[in-house]
C-alpha cells in the first residue's frame, strides 16, 4: 500500500494554506508533517482524508485516483486530538458502533472488537463510560476504533497532545508498534519536534503551506535545507551569527564548549536541565545559546570556542542552505 500526494493546492478564497505539496508515503511508513500553527498540517491532513478537496494536484492511495472519492468510501483511519467518544456510550458500545453503521455481521463485530480490545490491553475496559477511564486509555480506544475501519490509510493529528509528558512518553513506542503493525502507511501531524523525531521515518517540515525540507530526522537535524528548519529543528534553538555578508553562520548550542583560549563572553543567564546546563552568553557575535555539563562551574566571564565544521552555512537573502 502507498499514499502519494501529487502537487496538491488547497486555497480559501485567494490564499493558499497548502501549495503545490508532493510526498509518498510507502507501506509501513510514518511520515510525520511538522510545522508551526498555520503552516497546513492539518489542511493537508484534511485532504488526504477527503474532508476538504484540493484545487489543484491528485491524491493517490495504492495507486488509484482518490482526489474525489467521498470520505465514507476512503477507509481512512482517524485518531484525533479530541478522543471523540460518544460519552454515554461504553467503551464497548463506543467500539461497535462504527461496525454495526457500516453492516457487518454480530457474531463477526464482536470478535473483531474483542481481538482489538486485547491488542491495546484494555479488555477491563470494555463496560466503562468514557468518563470513568484516564487520558491515555481514552485515546487507545480512540486507537482501537481506528484498528477496527480496517484502514488503507492512518491519518493521526497531533493524538497525544492532550496528554501530560510522561504518559506521551510511555505511549509513543507503543502507539508506533500498534500502529505501524498493519504495514499501512502512517501520516502523523504534530507541531512537537521531539514526538515527530520519535515517531516517524521521515518528517516533512512545512511553513506558510509550502514544503520545506523532507528528511529522515538525523539528516534534519545534522543538514537542515533552511534557516527555518535549523531554528525550527532542535532544542535549545540554534544560534544564528550574522559575522559574514550575505552569509549566516549558524552553529548548535551543544557544539559550543568552554575554553581557556577562545572567545570572551559574559553570563547573562543559566538554567539547569538535569545533566546539562544552558547558558546564555554576551559575546562580540551577539547572544549565544551554550550547552554544557551540569557540574562544570561557571564563573561571570568565561570563554567559549567551536569546531568550524560544525557550523552551518545559510545565504542571508534566500535563508537556504550553502554547503
Amino acid at each position: 500500500m502507498s499514499l502519494i500526494l501529487r502537487n496538491i493546492g488547497r486555497k480559501i478564497n485567494k490564499n493558499w494554506i497548502v501549495r503545490n505539496l508532493s510526498l509518498n508515503v510507502s507501506d509501513g511508513e510514518c511520515l510525520a508533517l511538522l510545522g508551526p500553527s498555520g503552516c497546513g498540517k492539518s489542511s493537508t491532513l484534511r485532504l488526504i482524508a477527503g474532508l476538504d478537496k484540493p484545487d489543484e494536484g491528485k491524491i493517490l492511495i495504492n495507486n488509484e485516483d482518490f482526489t474525489n472519492v467521498s470520505p465514507v468510501d476512503r477507509r481512512i483511519g482517524m485518531v484525533f486530538q479530541s478522543y471523540a467518544l460518544f460519552p454515554h456510550l461504553t467503551v464497548l458500545s463506543n467500539l461497535l458502533l462504527g461496525l454495526k453503521v457500516r453492516g457487518v455481521n454480530k457474531d463477526e463485530q464482536r470478535r473483531r472488537v474483542i481481538n482489538v480490545l486485547s491488542i491495546l490491553q484494555i479488555e477491563d475496559l470494555a463496560n466503562r463510560l468514557p468518563a470513568h477511564i484516564s487520558g491515555g486509555q481514552r485515546q487507545r480506544v480512540a486507537l482501537a476504533r481506528a484498528l477496527l475501519r480496517d484502514p488503507l490509510v492512518y491519518l493521526l493529528d497531533e493524538p497525544m497532545s492532550n496528554l501530560d509528558a510522561q504518559l506521551r512518553e510511555e505511549l509513543r513506542p507503543e502507539l508506533r508498534r500498534i500502529i505501524l503493525n498493519g504495514g499501512q502507511p502512517v501520516v502523523y501531524v504534530t507541531h512537537d519536534q521531539h514526538e515527530a523525531m520519535a515517531m516517524a521515518d521521515r518528517i516533512a517540515v512545512l511553513k506558510d503551506g509550502i514544503l520545506e525540507q523532507l528528511a529522515t530526522p538525523e539528516e534534519l537535524y545534522k543538514s537542515p535545507a533552511s534557516i527555518f528548519v535549523a531554528s525550527f529543528i532542535g532544542r535549545p534553538q540554534i544560534n544564528l551569527l550574522t559575522n559574514e555578508p550575505n552569509i549566516t553562520t549558524a552553529i548548535r548550542p551543544e557544539d559550543i564548549y568552554l575554553s581557556k583560549e577562545g572567545i570572551e563572553s559574559k553570563l547573562i543567564y543559566k538554567e539547569w536541565l538535569g545533566n546539562n546546563q544552558l547558558l546564555l552568553l554576551e559575546t562580540p557575535f551577539g547572544k549565544l545559546r551554550v550547552l554544557c555539563e551540569a557540574n562544570i562551574r561557571i564563573s561571570d566571564n568565561i570563554k567559549i570556542n567551536w569546531s568550524k565544521d560544525k557550523e552551518h552555512y545559510f545565504d542571508s537573502n534566500s535563508k537556504l542552505r550553502i554547503n
